[in-house]
C-alpha cells in the first residue's frame, strides 16, 4: 500500500479527503489575494476586514464543495431532497426566521454589498462546520491530530524565531502569508514589560491574539490524545506541547496563557487522581512555570494593567458605542460586515478613527445582526453544549469553552480567515458523532 494510499485509508487516493486534510494543513495561513472595491473603503482608508480576499483556504473550500456536491447528488434525488428540507421545517420552523432576519439586516444596511459579502462568508464556514461534523471518525481525526501537531511546531518555531529577532523572517515565508513587520512597523502589536516594548510574535497569522488562539487549541487537542503507543508520535506530540508552550507564553496573550495554564493544571490533577507516576512531577514543573511568569518581565504583563492604557481604553470606547448601536438597532442590528463602519461614525465625532470590530463575539454578533440573531447563536451554542458529554474532562466541551471565553475578550473567530476557521472546526468537532476521541 503506497503512502498516499495509506494516509487516506483506502485502496485509491480520495481527494475529497485530501482537500479537507489540505485546509487543516493550510488553516495557520494568510496567503491570499485582496480586492478592493468601493464598499471596502472606510473615509478613503482602506479597511482589512471589510476587503473581500480569495485566500488558498477559500480555493480548497471550493474545490472541497465541488467534490462533495458531485460524489453527494449521485445518489440523491430530488425528491429526498425536498423530503428532507420539509422534516427540518416540521421540527425547527423557526430556523427560516434567522435568514430572513440576517438578509434584511443587509436590506436596511448602509454599507450593503459588505454584507452580501459577509453571507457569503458565512455560508462557506457553515459548510466547513457542517462537512467536519460529517467526516471526523476516529481513524480520521488521529490524522488531524498529525497535522496540527506540525502545524503547532512549524508555527511555533517561526514565533521563536520572530522573537529574537524582533521581527519577521522573510524569505519563503511570505508565501505562508508571514508579513514584513518590526517593532517600529506602524500598527505592530508591540507589549511593554518593565517599561521596555517588546515585539508580540505573529508567525504567519495576522495578529499574535489570532496565534495564541491557534496555539491554545491544538495543544488541547494534543494534550488530549497525548498517550500513544506509537513512540514517535508521542515524541512529536510532547514536543510541540513544549515548543507550543513557549511560543504561547512569548504571545503574551493574556486570557490563552492563563486558560493554558488552567487546563494543564486541571489535567494534571486527573492525571495525579489516575495515580499515574509522573503525576506529580507534572505538577511541580507547571507550578513552577506558573509561579517563574511572575518573577520575569512577563509578569509585569499580567500585573501592570490599567483603565488608562490605550489599548484597554480603546476597547472599553468600543464596547460603550457597540452597546448604543445595539440600543438603536435591536431587531435586525446594522447589518453583516457594517459594524465596523457603523463605529467609525461615532467615533469619528470624537476625532478618533477605530477601524475594528469591538473585541467580543458576543456583542458583535448582537450588533450585527440584532439580539435575536444573538437568541439564535446562544440556543445553538446550549444545543452543541448538549449534544456534549458536560464534563471538563470533554476534549470538545474544553474546546469550545476556551474559543467562547477568547471570544469574550476577542473578535478573531468571527472576523479573521484564520480564526473563522477555528472556529468552525471546532464546531464541527463538537458535532461529529465519533464519542471516543
Amino acid at each position: 500500500m503506497g503512502k498516499i494510499e495509506y494516509w487516506l485509508s483506502g485502496r485509491r487516493p480520495n481527494l475529497e479527503h485530501l482537500i479537507y486534510y489540505l485546509i487543516i494543513l493550510f488553516l495557520p495561513t494568510q496567503l491570499g489575494r485582496h480586492f478592493w472595491p468601493s464598499f471596502s473603503y472606510i473615509y478613503g482608508i482602506r479597511v482589512d476586514y471589510l476587503s473581500p480576499t480569495l485566500y488558498i483556504t477559500d480555493v480548497l473550500i471550493i474545490l472541497l464543495f465541488a467534490f462533495w456536491l458531485i460524489n453527494n447528488t449521485r445518489n440523491l434525488s430530488f425528491e429526498k431532497l425536498i423530503g428532507a428540507l420539509a422534516d427540518l421545517l416540521k421540527t425547527k420552523s423557526f430556523l427560516l426566521l434567522l435568514p430572513f432576519l440576517i438578509i434584511a439586516g443587509i436590506v436596511v444596511s448602509k454599507n450593503q454589498m459588505a454584507g452580501w459579502y459577509g453571507i457569503i462568508k458565512l455560508i462557506e464556514f457553515g459548510f466547513i462546520g457542517y462537512y467536519t461534523s460529517v467526516f471526523i471518525n476516529k481513524k480520521r481525526f488521529k490524522k488531524i491530530l498529525i497535522i496540527f501537531s506540525i502545524t503547532l511546531i512549524f508555527e511555533s518555531l517561526i514565533a521563536v524565531f520572530q522573537f529574537i529577532n524582533q521581527g519577521s523572517l522573510g524569505g519563503l515565508l511570505y508565501f505562508l502569508g508571514e508579513r514584513s513587520f518590526n517593532g517600529q512597523t506602524p500598527g505592530i502589536a508591540n507589549a511593554s514589560l518593565n517599561g521596555n516594548l517588546v515585539l508580540r510574535p505573529y508567525a504567519t497569522f495576522s495578529h499574535p491574539n489570532v496565534l495564541s488562539g491557534f496555539l491554545l487549541i491544538s495543544m488541547i487537542l494534543i494534550l488530549y490524545n497525548l498517550i500513544t503507543k506509537n513512540k514517535f508520535l508521542l515524541r512529536m506530540f510532547a514536543f510541540s506541547l513544549i515548543v507550543g508552550s513557549i511560543s504561547l507564553f512569548l504571545s503574551m496573550s493574556r486570557v490563552a496563557i492563563l486558560l493554558w495554564l488552567v487546563i494543564v493544571t486541571t489535567f494534571i490533577f486527573r492525571t495525579i487522581g489516575q495515580k499515574n507516576k509522573y503525576g506529580t512531577l507534572y505538577l511541580l514543573i507547571v507550578l513552577a512555570i506558573f509561579f517563574g511568569i511572575f518573577f520575569t518581565p512577563l509578569g509585569s504583563r499580567f500585573l501592570d494593567l490599567s483603565f488608562s492604557d490605550p489599548v484597554i481604553k480603546t476597547r472599553l470606547d468600543l464596547i460603550k458605542n457597540s452597546v448604543f448601536l445595539i440600543i438603536q438597532n435591536p431587531i435586525f442590528g446594522v447589518g453583516i460586515n457594517n459594524s465596523i463602519s457603523e463605529l467609525s461614525l461615532i467615533s469619528m465625532r470624537d476625532n478618533i478613527f477605530y477601524f475594528q470590530p469591538v473585541h467580543n463575539i458576543f456583542l458583535l454578533i448582537a450588533l450585527q445582526v440584532g439580539l435575536s440573531g444573538l437568541l439564535f447563536f446562544l440556543w445553538f451554542i446550549i444545543r452543541t453544549y448538549r449534544n456534549l458529554r458536560f464534563t471538563i474532562y470533554d476534549l470538545r466541551f474544553t474546546i469550545l469553552s476556551c474559543i467562547l471565553i477568547l471570544g469574550f475578550f476577542d473578535h478573531y473567530f468571527l472576523t479573521l480567515q484564520q480564526g473563522q476557521l477555528l472556529f468552525s472546526f471546532a464546531l464541527g468537532l463538537c458535532w461529529a458523532k465519533c464519542y471516543n476521541i
